[in-house]
């Protein structure tokens, strides 16, 4: 939510990503809620318990591998909740804000958060970006949803606000935030 044209406030539940890019570099603004997060695993005392697969990956009971998550209602009595961490931070031009990139897992876990800001930067518009990097992430073998929404700010005026390309779905959608 971006309030007064200035404060920006992020919630986040489950493995999804929020990146600013302010003077060119990618700011993380959410952390992913996985069973390896300390903080997240000592829930395991309401019931549940985690395991790691062959390749190091953390799963609640064996089978999420988040700790907060909207539906799952099978594992909320094994600590898996809902709740969503916030985060807020001001915008402006003077910090050279950029854009704001919320990216689905099916990105994330293969590229990078500054390979993401690059691609973004390097971009004509942000349509071209989600496309560029919806299609990096399916060339890279992901085989989860790859979506992502890129939201201009005031270092990146001249575009229209809102750009939504997600290759789970295979369309493009644009609009503008009311």
């Amino acid at each position: 939510m971006l309030r007064a044209g200035t404060e920006l406030v992020v919630g986040s539940v489950g493995d999804s990503r929020a990146l600013l890019c302010r003077r060119g570099r990618a700011h993380k603004l959410t952390h992913d809620h996985t069973p390896d997060r300390r903080d997240e695993r000592d829930r395991s005392s309401c019931g549940g318990f985690v395991v790691w697969n062959s390749v190091g990956v953390a799963y609640v009971d064996g089978r999420l591998a988040m700790t907060r998550s909207i539906g799952d209602f099978h594992l909320k009595h094994h600590g898996v909740i809902p709740t969503p961490e916030t985060t807020r931070v001001t915008v402006s031009i003077a910090h050279h804000d950029s854009f704001l990139a919320l990216t689905t897992d099916g990105i994330n876990f293969l590229l990078s958060d500054q390979e993401i800001c690059d691609v973004i930067k390097q971009s004509h518009n942000p349509t071209e970006s989600a496309e560029l990097i919806t299609q990096q992430a399916l060339q890279y073998g992901t085989e989860d949803n790859s979506s992502i929404l890129i939201l201009p700010l005031g270092a990146w005026s001249s575009l229209p606000p809102l750009h939504l390309y997600s290759t789970s779905r295979n369309l493009v959608s644009c609009g503008r935030w009311a």
